[in-house]
């Protein structure tokens, strides 16, 4: 009778620390997913130094670096550590295409009081895209380059229209099937405020997409990547980068990546000289 007692009461300590977790999980959820730090927006530095400049407008925050005789742009819309002043590397990876280069800082990074999350994301995403269109008075074609979470973003604007590519790094299916699969016994699906279903918007856009993942990924593994390539209404191509995980894709894969977005512009036509 003892021995059942204290088995009893080790389950209910069991069942209500569990309980704990879940609760905080939820409510806590924000600060477990998004990780914004550094320098504040238009206070960056090593923008400066890439000669890009902080630019506000439109209800959007982005650095730009302009080049002339730019044929089209590369928006890039970062992952969920840092802010848009740690991302001049993505300038040095395309630095041999003739194009504008913008970098969206996200609500809640950079200084911003606003709450960082999906729907502030994908609005953040969308705005951008319409304020370029809307001030290109050469119409030149527009690829987003999505990064991690922020390929969730890329995905949901094509969704809007105005997209002619996308560039996705490190890409997943949403981010409750990532979160499920770290932790597995919790139901994180149910909990989850934020999923970024990028599944879904895959199936909604018709506009081409290429997909580059690190074969030993750990954070997002790849199987993520193998599935959401196949979500694609459009077109879609998942080049495989062995030796790499998710922090070191882009130096790892520097000279893969930049050879194949090269290529995948190239064959879409959009582009003169390209």
């Amino acid at each position: 009778m003892i021995i059942m007692k204290s088995i009893l009461q080790i389950a209910i300590y069991g069942l209500g620390f569990y309980g704990l977790i879940v609760v905080a999980m939820y409510f806590f959820q924000e600060k477990m997913m998004f990780f914004p730090g550094g320098a504040g927006f238009g206070k960056c530095r090593a923008m400066e130094v890439s000669g890009a400049r902080a630019v506000q407008a439109d209800g959007v925050r982005y650095y730009l670096r302009e080049q002339e005789g730019a044929e089209f742009w590369l928006v890039v819309f970062h992952g969920n550590a840092g802010n848009a002043c740690d991302r001049t590397y993505f300038f040095n990876l395309f630095r041999d295409f003739k194009a504008n280069m913008v970098v969206l800082e996200y609500p809640g990074y950079g200084d911003d009081p606003a709450r960082p999350g999906e729907k502030a994301f994908c609005d953040g995403a969308v705005k951008l895209v319409s304020h370029l269109r809307k001030n290109d008075r050469d119409n030149r074609p527009v690829f987003l380059v999505g990064e991690s979470i922020g390929t969730g973003a890329a995905t949901w604007a094509a969704t809007q229209g105005g997209v002619d590519g996308l560039i996705l790094i490190s890409a997943y299916t949403s981010l409750a099937d990532v979160a499920q699969a770290h932790y597995f016994w919790l139901p994180v699906k149910m909990l989850m405020r934020h999923p970024f279903r990028a599944d879904l918007w895959a199936g909604e856009t018709d506009t081409p997409a290429i997909l580059f993942h690190g074969v030993k990924d750990d954070i997002i593994p790849i199987k993520f990547a193998r599935q959401q390539v196949n979500n694609f209404k459009g077109q879609a191509e998942l080049v495989e980068i062995p030796n790499c995980g998710h922090n070191d894709i882009v130096d790892a894969g520097e000279g893969v990546i930049r050879e194949k977005v090269g290529a995948f512009i190239k064959a879409l036509g959009v582009v003169q000289g390209n």
